[in-house]
């Protein structure tokens, strides 16, 4: 079961690829890179409250949202930084070259944060594997960018 999910991730980083040339697309329409950002982010918001109210999902419970703790609202602001920076960086660096430094950064902190269970999450310790991998993507990096 576990390659099923990896092969439906790796399709729906396909998507990111496609996301993230469509967003660049909208921003030279609309003229600047956190205006294609925030409409990709209410595009989103109505996909979100439709899907909802789609599922019959409830409201969430406002006086558990209200005690959560702050750093748990840190997502939407970190999706808003990767989203309007992609689409800043990506006329200047390509997209290929875009996902790979960000793929890679996202499995340096993955990494880090599997090896020490930051957030509550189960211990994965790090590899001489995991280095490596992270390292022949770095490499990867430079190969795309050089050729």
């Amino acid at each position: 079961m576990k390659i099923v999910y990896t092969l439906i991730v790796l399709l729906i980083g396909c998507l990111l690829a496609i996301q993230g040339s469509i967003n660049t697309q909208l921003t030279t329409f609309l003229k600047h890179p956190l205006q294609g950002a925030l409409v990709n982010f209410l595009v989103g918001f109505i996909c979100l409250v439709g899907l909802n109210l789609i599922l019959k999902t409830q409201i969430p419970d406002w006086g558990q949202v209200k005690i959560a703790p702050w750093y748990l609202f840190a997502g939407g602001m970190l999706g808003a930084i990767f989203v309007s920076s992609v689409i800043f960086f990506i006329p200047k660096i390509g997209v290929s070259t875009v996902l790979a430094a960000s793929i890679a950064g996202q499995l340096v902190a993955a990494s880090i944060i599997d090896h020490f269970g930051y957030f509550g999450l189960a211990v994965h310790p790090i590899s001489a594997g995991r280095i490596a991998g992270i390292l022949l993507l770095l490499g990867g990096i430079f190969l795309i960018q050089r050729y």
